[in-house]
């Protein structure tokens, strides 16, 4: 009864912390239109955090702040800044009493401040991240091929274990994320990979998914997950060999390391009472272990006592920089908004959009792997919104500025 009774409280605690986490993405959006319309003179009707009938209002020098049912978005309801029938989609009131005209320059102003506001927040939060010391941030997969299944058509293809994936259709990616979101985009047919194998470089012309929720995937190949070492269990054959956490793997045996899955195979492959020459980087440096693997009842398999380190490898935590933080945050959600005017990858990428509900299924998922890569979501959807108002649409804060000039 008290393990259900935790999990019960665990998945509380972990709804209410994600609604107030948005809220605050919200707030600081909705609060930087607020300051600036006060101090620039506009009239302020509503302050609301959520849309929908209030669970809670208060009212206060003419103006209304609320909280409304529906938890996602907010507004501010400033009937001098909206143009024609846009005042009715955010709440202003009708036959309310001809107010004075303001200047196109203020309600510039107002509008790019919401957007400000989450930049700034974002900011913020990058400075925390590049601060806060751990091995949360920074951690990259390099798409660095592990294994290739041999009856698969990428193999067909010419792609081997150990070659490098440097771009995809001419598009240069770093890490295993980017090679997966610019597949992705490809609904059929193939791709071009440019592979760096053996030293030299080449052009492979790959097939993708074509069906299923796999759609524009490389079927049939592995990532090389880098083979660093996290959490080192005491009095275990990690922790006599001398491992610390941080190491990184670099061959075993005399075999080189393309990445965790390759090293764990290894390991398993050995019998009790073997010994392996184990050697690793650390600091720098490479230093030379002698380890011998044990075989788990639990598991039943040979193990030596590590968890698998070096970071999450969710994509807003990919660097520690703040100032590489924001730069691929913004380049995220503007490579998504290219494909959705693209007419060979908007189909693809109209898939890949998520709304509150998948926004909110990302907070549980970075709750439940701490506070840094929470901060990092949260930077992260910061910059996303800031970016999506800015966009010349009716009712988002571009439209606005459109609207003005």
């Amino acid at each position: 009864m008290s393990d259900l009774l935790l999990t019960v409280w665990t998945l509380f605690y972990s709804v209410v912390l994600a609604f107030l986490l948005f809220g605050i993405t919200v707030f600081v959006h909705e609060f930087g239109h607020f300051i600036i319309a006060r101090k620039k003179g506009l009239v302020v009707q509503t302050f609301s955090i959520g849309f929908g009938k209030a669970i809670w209002k208060w009212e206060k020098d003419g103006i209304v702040y609320k909280i409304g049912w529906i938890p996602f978005g907010g507004y501010v309801a400033l009937p001098q800044l909206d143009p024609d029938g846009m005042d009715k989609l955010q709440g202003a009131e009708e036959g309310s009493v001809p107010l004075p005209q303001v200047s196109p320059w203020k309600k510039i102003a107002v509008a790019l401040a919401g957007p400000v506001g989450n930049i700034l927040l974002a900011i913020l939060l990058a400075l925390a991240i590049w601060l806060i010391p751990g091995d949360d941030a920074g951690a990259q997969i390099r798409p660095l091929v592990s294994g290739v299944e041999t009856n698969s058509a990428a193999y067909a293809s010419g792609l081997r274990p150990g070659d490098e994936i440097f771009s995809v259709n001419g598009t240069t990616v770093n890490n295993w994320y980017e090679f997966n979101v610019e597949t992705l985009l490809q609904s059929k047919g193939s791709v071009t990979l440019g592979i760096r194998s053996a030293g030299a470089e080449k052009e492979l012309n790959v097939p993708v998914v074509e069906a299923g929720e796999t759609a524009g995937l490389i079927a049939g190949i592995k990532p090389a997950i880098s083979c660093v070492f996290g959490v080192v269990n005491a009095d275990t054959p990690a922790s006599r060999a001398g491992l610390e956490a941080g190491d990184e793997a670099l061959s075993f045996n005399g075999l080189s390391i393309l990445g965790w899955e390759q090293f764990t195979e290894l390991v398993q492959a050995m019998e009790p009472g073997e010994t392996a020459a184990l050697t690793v980087a650390r600091d720098g440096e490479e230093r030379q272990l002698t380890i011998a693997p044990e075989y788990n009842e639990k598991y039943e398999r040979m193990m030596i006592g590590v968890q698998l380190g070096g970071g999450s490898g969710m994509p807003w935590m990919l660097y520690r920089n703040p100032v590489d933080q924001l730069k691929y945050d913004a380049l995220a959600i503007v490579r998504i908004l290219r494909a959705l005017t693209s007419p060979a990858e908007a189909s693809q990428a109209a898939k890949g959009l998520g709304g509150p509900i998948a926004i909110f299924s990302m907070l549980m998922l970075s709750i439940k792997m701490g506070l840094v890569n929470t901060l990092g979501l949260i930077r992260f959807l910061n910059i996303n919104l800031a970016i999506l108002n800015l966009l010349p649409i009716p009712v988002l804060d571009g439209g606005h500025i459109v609207f003005a000039l």
